[in-house]
C-alpha cells in the first residue's frame, strides 16, 4: 500500500463496515503501507448521540473502516466490532473511547479486555458488578498478531475545555460575578469485595473517584480561567453507587454548594459529560429547590468533538502495540472462577 493521506472517517452501527462520501477535511495523518481501522466506544441512545455520530460521518471520508461498539463494557459486542474491522484486512486496530473520563472503571475495564492490563477491574468484581462483571472478564480475542492501541478518553483535552467554556457561556450574562460550578457523574469509590480481590487489609490506593475528582477540579479552573468566570467549583454525583445513601450523599453536598456560592454570586452549572442526555436528568433531580442557570448540554454533538476524535485517531495511529496480555480469551486464572459464582439471589 503507498503512502497517502488519511483524511476521514466511516461509520459502522455494528452492522458493517461503512464508508462516507468525500469532503474536504485537513488531513488527520500519513500511512506507510499499514491500513488502520478505528473502533469508536461510546454508549447508544438519545438524539444527542445520534447527531454526533452523523456529524462524524458527514465531516470525514473512508481512507479506513471504522466501527463503532455501543456498549462499551459488552465483550460480545466489542468483540463483534473487531472481527468486522478485521474482515476489512486492517493493519493496526486504534481504540477511541467516547467515555467522559479516563478515571473509571469502565476504562480499566476496557484496558483488560484488549489485553493491556493482566486484570480486569477491580470493582467488576464487586457484589454490585458480579451479575454482568463475571460475564466480561474474557478477553477480545484478534486474529493472528494485530496490533492494538488505546487512546485516552477526552480528559481535560484543550478542545473539551473549549467546549466546557461555551456551555457555560451561554448562560451568562456577567461573567465576573457569576460562579460556575462543573458537574459530573463519578465512577464507583472503591472495590467493596477485598477477599474477592485478595487485597485483604492493605492500603487502598486513590479510588476512581479522588482521580475523577481532581480532573474535573482542573477542568474547572480552566474554565473559569477561559471564560473570565468570578469562580469555579467542581462537584460530582453517583447515581450509579452501590447505597443510596452515598447517592443522597453526593446530591446534598452539591445542593449545599450551590446554595451558598447563589449567595453572593449568580450560579451557572455545566454538566461534564459525553451527552446531555446522560446526566441532566441526575444533575437536575438533585438541585431541585435551588437557584441556578443549567446548561443540559453535554460534550456531544459538537464539531470540536469530532476534531478531538481526528486528532485521537492521529495519536493512536503513530504508538506502538499496546497489547501485552494476548491469552486468547481464556477467563482470569485464580482461585474465584466466575462460572461457578451463583448469581441468583443475595450476594455476600
Amino acid at each position: 500500500m503507498t503512502r497517502r493521506g488519511v483524511v476521514g472517517l466511516a461509520f459502522l452501527l455494528l452492522t458493517g463496515v461503512a464508508h462516507a462520501a468525500p469532503v474536504p477535511t485537513p488531513p488527520l495523518m500519513t500511512l506507510q503501507d499499514k491500513p488502520i481501522g478505528v473502533l469508536l466506544l461510546g454508549f447508544h441512545g438519545g438524539k444527542d448521540w445520534q447527531a454526533a455520530l452523523a456529524a462524524m460521518t458527514k465531516a470525514f471520508t473512508p481512507q479506513f473502516p471504522l466501527a463503532f461498539a455501543g456498549d462499551s463494557a459488552d465483550v460480545k459486542t466489542i468483540q463483534d466490532a473487531v472481527d468486522r474491522l478485521q474482515g476489512a484486512r486492517i493493519k493496526k486496530l486504534v481504540v477511541v473511547p467516547l467515555y467522559a473520563s479516563s478515571h473509571s472503571p469502565l476504562m480499566e475495564q476496557t484496558r483488560y479486555l484488549f489485553g493491556i492490563r493482566p486484570d480486569p477491574a477491580p470493582e467488576f468484581f464487586t457484589a454490585a458488578h458480579r451479575p454482568s462483571g463475571y460475564a466480561m472478564v474474557r478477553r477480545v480475542v484478534f486474529r493472528g498478531k494485530l496490533p492494538v492501541v488505546l487512546t485516552q478518553a477526552p480528559d481535560d483535552d484543550p478542545l473539551v475545555v473549549d467546549v466546557l467554556t461555551s456551555r457555560a457561556l451561554k448562560l451568562s450574562k456577567h461573567p465576573e460575578d457569576e460562579a460556575l460550578v462543573l458537574v459530573g457523574l463519578a465512577p464507583a469509590a472503591a472495590p467493596l469485595d477485598e477477599t474477592v480481590l485478595g487485597q485483604g487489609s492493605r492500603p487502598k490506593p486513590p479510588t476512581a473517584e479522588d482521580e475523577y475528582r481532581q480532573l474535573l477540579s482542573s477542568l474547572a479552573e480552566r474554565v473559569r480561567a477561559r471564560g473570565a468566570f468570578k469562580s469555579a467549583q467542581a462537584a460530582v454525583l453517583q447515581p450509579d453507587a452501590m447505597h443510596q445513601s452515598d447517592r443522597e450523599r453526593h446530591d446534598a453536598a452539591l445542593r449545599s454548594l450551590v446554595r451558598g456560592l447563589s449567595r453572593s454570586a449568580r450560579v451557572l452549572v455545566v454538566p461534564y459529560a459525553v451527552t446531555g442526555g446522560e446526566a441532566a436528568p441526575v444533575i437536575t433531580r438533585a438541585l431541585q429547590g435551588t437557584f441556578m442557570r443549567f446548561n443540559d448540554q453535554g460534550l456531544l454533538p459538537d464539531e470540536r468533538m469530532v476534531r478531538w476524535v481526528a486528532d485521537a485517531i492521529r495519536r493512536g495511529a503513530a504508538l506502538p502495540d499496546m497489547r501485552v496480555y494476548k491469552d486468547a480469551g481464556r477467563p482470569l486464572p485464580g482461585t474465584v472462577k466466575p462460572m461457578s459464582i451463583k448469581l441468583s439471589g443475595s450476594h455476600p
